[in-house]
Parts: C-alpha cells; sequence; structure tokens
C-alpha cells in the first residue's frame, strides 16, 4: 500500500471533516445553538476508495463563563487512523475551536491543531486578535509572520455550525472567507440536488452541495479536476451525513455512523427498497464511482 496516498486521504479528511466551508453563522440567542447546549457529536468512518483507514468524531461545548465574560463555545474534531493504517502510516490529530458570541454573529478566537502523522509531531495555535486586527500564528513554538483579519473572517471548525444552520433551498450560493493561520481564501459552495444517503443508522434524506477548492492547500492543489461534495441531512440544524471528494490520488468519504444531536442518539428512517433510489445514484455516481 502506498503510504503517500494514505498521508494525503488523511489530509483530505482534515480539511474537509474540519469544515472548510463557506458558510455564515448568526445566533439570535442559545436556542439558536443546540449543538452547543446539549453537547452533540458525530461520529464518521473514514474510507479511502472502498478501504476503511480511520475514524472521526466531531464535538460541541458551551464553555463556562468567568468573570461575566461573554459567552464561549468550542467546537473539536479528533482524527484517527484504525489497527490496519497504524501499521503503515499512523494518525491521531485533534482540533479545537474556540470561539466568542458576540451581539451578532460569533467570532474565533484561538485555533488549534495538534497532530501526530507518521510518527511526526506537529502543534500549531492560530490567534486571532481582534484589537491588533491580526492573525497570529505558531508552529511548533515559533511565531510566524501575522497577516491581517478580513471582517467576518472565519477558521474552518467555526463555520460547521454555519453550514448546518444554512436553508440551502432559500440561499443556495455562499461565499466566506476563511482561514486556518495560513492565507485567507474565498470558498464558494452551492447547492446541487436531494440525495438518499445509506449508512449503518439507517437511511437520511440529505442536501448535496458542492465546494469549490479552488485556492485551498495541500493536495487539492496538485488536483486541478477535484471535487468535493457534503451530504447535509434535511434536519434543523442539519447533521453532517457524508463528506466526497474525488482527486488523483482516488476517492475519499467520511460517513456518519453514530452519535448525538440535541440530546437524543442519531437515527436514520429505515431502509427502502434500493431501486427506489436509483435515478438518485446515477446523478452523483458520474462522479464518485462507488
Amino acid at each position: 500500500m502506498n503510504q503517500r496516498k494514505i498521508k494525503q486521504s488523511f489530509h483530505i479528511a482534515l480539511l474537509i471533516t474540519a469544515g472548510l466551508m463557506p458558510f455564515q453563522l448568526n445566533y439570535a440567542n442559545k436556542k439558536d445553538a443546540p449543538y452547543f447546549q446539549n453537547n452533540s457529536y458525530f461520529d464518521y468512518d473514514i474510507y479511502w476508495n472502498f478501504l476503511k483507514v480511520g475514524f472521526a468524531r466531531l464535538n460541541f461545548h458551551e464553555l463556562e463563563a468567568s468573570n461575566n465574560d461573554s459567552e464561549r463555545y468550542e467546537i473539536n474534531i479528533s482524527i484517527k487512523s484504525n489497527n490496519l493504517i497504524n501499521v503503515i502510516y499512523p494518525v491521531d490529530n485533534y482540533i479545537v475551536s474556540k470561539l466568542l458570541k458576540t451581539d451578532e454573529n460569533t467570532k474565533p478566537l484561538i485555533y488549534t491543531k495538534r497532530s501526530n502523522e507518521g510518527g511526526k509531531q506537529r502543534n500549531t495555535v492560530v490567534k486571532f486578535d481582534y484589537q491588533l486586527n491580526q492573525i497570529i500564528e505558531e508552529k511548533n513554538n515559533i511565531q510566524l509572520q501575522p497577516i491581517a483579519l478580513t471582517p467576518n473572517l472565519k477558521d474552518p471548525l467555526s463555520l460547521i455550525l454555519a453550514l448546518c444552520q444554512n436553508d440551502f433551498q432559500t440561499n443556495p450560493i455562499f461565499k466566506q472567507d476563511v482561514s486556518d493561520g495560513g492565507q485567507i481564501i474565498s470558498i464558494k459552495s452551492s447547492y446541487l440536488n436531494k440525495e438518499v444517503i445509506n449508512t449503518s443508522l439507517g437511511e437520511f434524506q440529505t442536501h448535496a452541495i458542492n465546494v469549490e477548492t479552488k485556492g485551498i492547500r495541500g493536495v487539492f492543489k496538485k488536483s486541478p479536476n477535484a471535487e468535493v461534495v457534503l451530504f447535509l441531512s434535511e434536519h434543523s440544524p442539519s447533521i453532517p451525513v457524508k463528506f466526497m471528494s474525488k482527486i488523483r490520488v482516488g476517492n475519499f468519504h467520511a460517513l456518519l455512523s453514530g452519535g448525538m444531536h440535541n440530546g437524543i442518539q442519531i437515527k436514520g428512517m429505515k431502509k427502502e427498497p434500493l431501486e427506489v433510489h436509483s435515478s438518485s445514484k446515477k446523478q452523483l455516481g458520474k462522479r464518485f464511482k462507488r
């Protein structure tokens, strides 16, 4: 098995499941942030082509306020390789985004990434300093050149709530500035169609969302025809059910395998006969050969 391809597949997992997606977020009150209130989490199985290579868990938390501070939230994601891949290229990554609630929105405060890939450890801390109007990044305790903040900027994880809360039927196209400490990029995503996704939890009615990869670093830069499609459940707020990508080293996808949503264990609908959804599968089947 090619170690380089395994490494690239996990880099894609980080980019996609970490939420590099362009959506705006707006909280009116705590009722608009149910993930945080109920400590919701989503579990995923990660596949490269047809090989299961690892697992991911996405968590949401409301942090305790101190000294009359504003409300703060935390989103974190862990991504780990399974026992088979650990022999070839072990991966154990943990990413955290801490957010501050303002009157009209939320904004990122600190974005940290602890990675251990192939035995090589890296630690990254990105601070969003609104007084200096700068993004300050440290890699392995070495500070890099700061870059200027832009209005309404998001880090990758802080966009996940926006993704889940957006009404794609009403607003089918979005653009958003995003930064994980590197350059600021603007990503466009757009509504495609409705899809039925089969999982071990049952079937989910979803909206398929195409995300442009132009400007994203890493393997996407080397794959000019790369494609990314997200499948969001029709819940409100929605559940990310599946992530799919097509790049030059193969296909990658992450599929929902468990979790809690608004304090309730996630379950899909009972599976219907396969032929009912054959036309739906053909639409994306041309893009991603399963």
